[in-house]
């Protein structure tokens, strides 16, 4: 552990613990939960059991790629699995895995016949891959951000050749931040004093800020929110908004028909009456396609 990660876990366990731009494992981490508690609510579920939450029900699907509903003491409930590809059927697919109960601390080998398989998606990958990529990418972007905010503080670079002339400076500086108004009437400072601007050629702000509501706009198109990343119009025509809401629709539509599909087959099995549907912001996306449809006459 260096001396920055030190500080920053000496910092959490004092309760002081600040946002720090350097700290990018810790701000990765927050940037994923801040995506699942998004997603946790994608999905609007009715006619659950009590023993089946559907706030669990939904962090086991989306970062473990799948779940299995099984009967536990005589409840209906849901349990990590790892798969057991020894034994499988003609499609390659597992007949058995290993569940693990937390309550009891206990391993145990299970069959799938035993209960339902539900994935998140067709190849039971889940988001956390997907949040993985995106925080690293945004941090790095809010890094560059902070880094660019901060030189635009410095608008000249003062080079004093003695300590008497950086006392001098650093004097003059301060009384200049106060609002004081002071003089330098002395020629041995202007002698040993040297002043740069800096640079204008490079990556502007602007540019900055459009690379990062970019990523952002990425992110949400690939969990089914729409959001507009062209920065420089004020309004899209038709063909545009279309463009864009057909790019958010494959993973969440393939995520929603793996739910539906999942629940019939518990429903069958335990008796149940359990529906899924978008909830929220994902509910809505119809509402917005057909808004889309009838600004036709406006392009």
């Amino acid at each position: 552990m260096d001396k920055l990660d030190k500080q920053n876990f000496y910092d959490f366990q004092n309760g002081i613990s600040l946002y720090k731009p350097t700290d990018k494992t810790g701000n990765i981490y927050h940037l994923i939960n801040s995506y699942l508690n998004k997603t946790l609510a994608m999905f609007q579920y009715t006619n659950l059991p009590d023993t089946l939450p559907d706030v669990e029900l939904e962090k086991m699907l989306q970062t473990e790629g799948q779940v299995f509903i099984t009967k536990y003491n005589d409840d209906i409930v849901a349990l990590k699995i790892d798969l057991i590809h020894d034994d499988v059927d003609i499609y390659d697919n597992a007949k058995s895995g290993n569940v693990y109960y937390p309550d009891v601390r206990k391993t145990e080998k299970i069959s799938l016949a035993d209960g339902v398989l539900i994935q998140n998606d067709y190849l039971g990958l889940g988001l956390l891959e997907i949040f993985k990529k995106y925080a690293y990418l945004i941090n790095e972007s809010a890094l560059s951000l902070n880094m660019a905010n901060f030189w635009k503080r410095t608008e000249k670079v003062f080079t004093a050749n003695d300590d008497a002339t950086a006392e001098s400076v650093k004097n003059y500086l301060s009384k200049t931040e106060q609002g004081e108004i002071t003089l330098v009437t002395s020629n041995l400072l202007y002698e040993s004093l040297k002043v740069d601007s800096p640079q204008t050629s490079g990556t502007s702000m602007g540019e900055l800020i459009e690379y990062d509501n970019y990523l952002k706009s990425q992110l949400y198109s690939v969990i089914g929110l729409y959001t507009n990343d062209n920065m420089k119009k004020e309004r899209l025509i038709t063909s545009e908004v279309e463009t864009g809401l057909n790019a958010i629709y494959p993973l969440v539509d393939n995520m929603l028909d793996n739910r539906v599909q999942g629940f019939e087959k518990v429903n069958e099995k335990f008796d149940l009456d359990i529906e899924v549907e978008f909830m929220s912001s994902w509910k809505n996306k119809e509402t917005i396609e057909d808004t889309a449809g009838d600004d036709k006459g406006g392009e």
